[in-house]
């Protein structure tokens, strides 16, 4: 039987959690939430604000205070869609380490499964190469570090799948092309192809939904659009649409990226709704 949840179609039988936290419910949280009430599951949506959707159980609490998280009730999944509240280590060891840990110790039981948004940022290569989730993670950023230690510390204590996820743009995420439309970002004068890789919004709420109510899938997603990008391309198609001004041409220090494959939540049954930064900055732009 052929199950289809927004873009994510499974052919295997599902992963049914009925009660599910959705932890630092943001933008991307609530997006999530929405989707998982019409599929008539029980949730409930943790952040300091008390935001929630409709149909949804609003909690306020802050991962900084333990006290705020007594009393949570029991769920069969736990998603981890915190965002740092700062730039500092301190800030991404809240989010990724100490918050989970007080939320799963808040907790009267362990969840079947938990799901954590990570980050393509745990694989530091900055050659050109292709990633996927067999590659090793070597980060080379302190808070990389961080964002790994927290899978791993996750992973240690309960079912958990890593969806690591590219540079997210869409509704309240426009700072790249808000600085295109300023002349802000420039591209290199020796054509040195940056490789990024990007994902819509919406196409990381689906893949953590695909991650949430798979039957089996694996510990580690990486959630990415379809076709890597030269950064300097991605700059003209924006400057192009937005009618910005045209980019300033600099010499820049080399640093070639890395091409990041979806191909293992595509094999779960997903697919992005916006295939190639094309459409979905179309779709943003109208």
């Amino acid at each position: 039987m052929t199950t289809r949840y927004g873009r994510f179609v499974s052919q295997d039988p599902l992963h049914d959690p009925r009660r599910v936290l959705i932890v630092g419910a943001g933008d991307l949280g609530l997006a999530l939430a929405a989707q998982l009430v019409e599929m008539g599951m029980a949730v409930t949506t943790l952040n300091r604000s008390g935001r929630a959707v409709a149909g949804a159980v609003p909690w306020r609490g802050d991962l900084a205070d333990p006290t705020t998280l007594a009393g949570l009730q029991a769920c069969d999944l736990a998603i981890f869609t915190t965002a740092p509240p700062g730039r500092d280590l301190a800030a991404y060891r809240l989010a990724y380490l100490d918050g989970p840990r007080r939320v799963l110790d808040a907790l009267p039981g362990r969840p079947d499964r938990a799901v954590l948004t990570s980050t393509t940022g745990v694989y530091g290569d900055d050659d050109g190469s292709w990633i996927d989730e067999r590659s090793p993670t070597r980060p080379v950023r302190e808070s990389a570090e961080v964002v790994l230690e927290g899978e791993l510390a996750l992973r240690a204590a309960l079912e958990t799948v890593a969806v690591r996820s590219a540079g997210i743009y869409g509704p309240a995420r426009t700072g790249f092309q808000d600085r295109v439309a300023a002349g802000e970002e420039p591209i290199a004068s020796d054509g040195t192809p940056r490789w990024t890789n990007r994902i819509h919004r919406d196409d990381v709420v689906s893949a953590l939904l695909t991650a949430s109510v798979a039957a089996r899938p694996p510990d580690t997603l990486i959630a990415v659009d379809d076709e890597p990008a030269r950064r300097d391309d991605v700059i003209r198609f924006l400057a192009d649409r937005l009618e910005a001004p045209t980019p300033e041409v600099i010499e820049i220090e080399r640093a070639s990226g890395k091409r990041c494959r979806n191909s293992a939540l595509r094999a779960l049954g997903w697919a992005p709704q916006f295939p190639t930064y094309r459409e979905g900055y179309s779709a943003l732009l109208g």
